[in-house]
């Protein structure tokens, strides 16, 4: 039976251009309420990446802290007063979350199309963690350069450093679906953000509250927090950005169309 292909192109969601002009649409309600929905659709077929990013960042981070103190109950004991704590500590403290975050940043990149994949109709699979690792360089320079901004801000005032971290935080997903350079996505992010600053910063403080709720539950809602948190991200981004994707309808000669959805590594077309 013969078949025939027609490909094409669709595109969901905002651009670059109505972003930086601040022409789309930010309802933090709404977007909170799709990530809710996406987070329960797409529960178990994204936790196993959730948690596999989570435990290689921890596991970085222990490692870091094993090299830097000797022993990581070191800073226990300093925290919950049984020990002094020291500038060495603290030092340590810093230098072991940078690097565990720009180690990570590919999978990290990896989640995030995991989300915004789950954010245009598409399923994931936890194996898809790894997509980001296509764009490693790239992304990891990327949150190099936000994290020592983060850090700076810190040190000015503490809340500052939030707002860098949003303001960058569209850049990864920049690069990967609309392949743009390191500095041109923060740039396009930072703009594009701060069109919707007060919308934004709504959204992220009800992902803040959640991480809250789990350290107060000894981390157990991190298995809800950290998929909603990357769902957030792909609603967000779909909403400001938008995503190229490219459909393939193929034909047979009894006249009966079934779709086919593929995705093009094109600019224009979204690739997860």
């Amino acid at each position: 039976m013969s078949q025939q292909d027609f490909n094409n192109a669709l595109h969901i969601g905002g651009s670059i251009e109505t972003a930086l002009n601040g022409r789309y649409r930010l309802e933090p309600f709404e977007i909170i309420k799709e990530a809710f929905s996406l987070t329960f659709k797409h529960f178990w077929s994204f936790l196993p990446a959730a948690l596999c990013l989570f435990a290689v960042q921890v596991g970085i981070l222990v490692l870091m802290l094993t090299l830097l103190l000797g022993d990581p109950s070191h800073l226990f004991e300093g925290l919950v007063g049984q020990r002094e704590m020291t500038t060495d500590m603290v030092s340590s403290v810093w230098l072991s979350n940078f690097t565990s975050e720009v180690l990570i940043a590919p999978l990290y990149a990896g989640a995030s199309l995991m989300g915004l994949a789950h954010a245009i109709g598409f399923r994931s699979k936890p194996r898809h963690l790894v997509k980001g690792l296509a764009f490693a360089l790239p992304v990891t320079v990327v949150i190099c350069l936000s994290a020592t901004l983060q850090s700076v801000a810190s040190m000015i005032f503490p809340l500052l450093s939030l707002y860098v971290a949003m303001a960058f935080s569209m850049a990864p997903l920049l690069i990967c679906e609309k392949r743009l350079t390191p500095l041109k996505a923060m740039a396009v992010s930072f703009r594009a953000v701060n069109k919707k600053v007060l919308a934004l910063a709504t959204i992220y403080a009800v992902v803040g509250v959640l991480f809250l709720i789990s350290f107060v539950t000894a981390g157990f809602a991190l298995v809800w927090a950290l998929p909603f948190l990357f769902n957030v991200k792909g609603v967000i981004y779909r909403e400001m950005f938008g995503v190229g994707v490219e459909v393939t309808v193929s034909q047979n000669n009894d006249n009966n169309a079934t779709p086919e959805t593929s995705h093009s590594s094109g600019n224009d077309t979204f690739d997860a």
